[in-house]
């Protein structure tokens, strides 16, 4: 057999096509920048509270507020305050009329806000023991909270 008579097939070679990724590109950058929240808050501390530091630069979003101390919490947004011993033991009705509470207030608020309420701000001081802490956010995603920020003092 006479090698030179055998043809070898011809071989593309491959191009990579960027006009598609870059198209895919923008696009994530405009989803995420269309997503991202901008706002300039700051947050006043109830006296005698000192939050754990931060060493984030972020900015702080808009969200309702709660406050842990020693011995209760307290739904700002809602003029509700509760001991720590009776989140524990809340009904299935007590949990119902707060989650009323909570869908009302969001309702009322404009289209914007109304999408970002299920996020809610944690403040509590530094001293407070991390049982405490883990009820609060129990007892705030029973009411149907789905994203807590934790609220920390910067350096300054």
């Amino acid at each position: 057999m006479d090698l030179d008579s055998v043809s070898m097939p011809k071989r593309n070679v491959l191009a990579l096509q960027l006009a598609p990724m870059i198209d895919i590109f923008f696009l994530i950058i405009i989803f995420l920048l269309k997503s991202t929240i901008v706002a300039d808050v700051s947050v006043i501390f109830p006296s005698q509270m000192h939050p754990p530091l931060s060493q984030s630069r972020e900015n702080l979003d808009t969200f309702p507020e709660v406050v842990l101390n020693e011995t209760e919490v307290t739904l700002g947004f809602l003029n509700v305050t509760k001991k720590l011993e009776e989140i524990d033991t809340l009904t299935d009705e007590d949990i119902a009329i707060l989650k009323a509470k909570v869908d009302g207030y969001i309702k009322s608020k404009d289209e914007k806000i109304r999408k970002q309420s299920i996020n809610i701000n944690f403040i509590t001081s530094r001293e407070n023991n991390y049982k405490n802490i883990f009820t609060v956010v129990k007892f705030l995603r029973r009411i149907g909270f789905q994203s807590i920020q934790f609220i920390a003092e910067g350096n300054s």
